[in-house]
């Protein structure tokens, strides 16, 4: 049995209009889901309507709800959002106070990666073998296009399909096609977390256990897609990625591994879809000979 709704704002003018907002926008539904929870949550502290408190008021009431960061961050960024965008309101001291929890969210994400032991990429190389060596062909897939083309969970939520026309039947869907004529599967990215940056990527994928997994993949219906929620994703590349460390853990390893090497580098953040900053400030990565890229 699900866990019921939560009805507590309805007929509320405020959630009303702040609802109506985030529907009308572009944000995957898992975000506006996120939303609503985050903007109930910060009513409930106020006790009153974000848009009737002052900008002090709502950064001290966050902050001293929570000890959790990315919690205050996340009831932030509501209160920027019924100001800013809705009601057009100044949030300079919102910004502010966001600006200051993303310096210790950066530090405290160095800290953690800088105690974390992950074991060496040839390890996790061997494990891919061994999937392959056991005929587990639905998590070779997910760890090899981990590995090899450095993807997120979302990007990981496909069909697999044997012909193109497949492929343009819903454009917000990412496909595995198998190009059965050329011998090649063609990794078709529609939706991932900087689609709206990137577009569509389209990956060329030539490897021969890759193309027989998709094959051996595509005729047993329950492999891919993985699931039917974009919310449960994350909980099921765990399950099937090498001891369950999940993709961000298992870019870590291929980071670390490749540190020393700029051009690689850029290659990962290329492939995932993000620029070469992001990969160093978020996996806390350093070169000696950063200065010469």
């Amino acid at each position: 049995m699900g866990r019921p709704a939560n009805n507590a704002l309805d007929g509320d003018d405020e959630f009303e209009e702040f609802s109506e907002f985030i529907n009308n926008s572009d944000r995957s539904y898992a975000t506006k889901k996120s939303y609503r929870t985050s903007f109930r949550k910060l009513r409930d502290i106020l006790g009153k309507n974000i848009a009737d408190t002052s900008q002090e008021t709502t950064c001290k009431a966050i902050m001293a709800s929570t000890d959790n960061i990315n919690s205050a961050q996340a009831l932030l960024n509501i209160a920027v959002i019924v100001r800013q965008e809705i009601k057009k309101m100044p949030v300079n001291e919102l910004i502010d106070q966001r600006a200051e929890n993303k310096e210790v969210v950066t530090e405290s994400l160095k800290q953690a990666n800088a105690m974390t032991v992950l074991p060496d990429l040839d390890v996790f190389d061997d494990y891919i073998n061994l999937l392959w060596q056991k005929n587990d062909y639905r998590a070779f897939i997910i760890n090899y296009l981990i590995r090899f083309h450095y993807v997120r969970n979302q990007d990981l939520l496909f069909d697999i399909v044997f012909t193109k026309n497949e492929t343009l039947d819903d454009l917000t869907k990412n496909y595995i096609w198998i190009d059965r004529k050329k011998q090649v599967c063609n990794y078709i990215r529609n939706t991932y977390k900087t689609s709206k940056t990137y577009g569509t990527k389209v990956t060329k994928i030539d490897n021969e256990r890759f193309i027989v997994a998709a094959k051996k993949c595509a005729k047993l219906m329950y492999c891919f897609p993985l699931t039917d929620s974009f919310d449960k994703i994350g909980y099921y590349v765990n399950k099937l990625t090498f001891n369950n460390l999940g993709e961000g853990d298992l870019l870590k390893i291929i980071i670390n591994h490749y540190k020393g090497d700029y051009s690689k580098i850029k290659e990962i953040a290329k492939s995932r879809g993000t620029n070469e900053n992001v990969i160093l400030t978020s996996y806390n990565i350093s070169y000696n000979d950063i200065e010469s890229k």
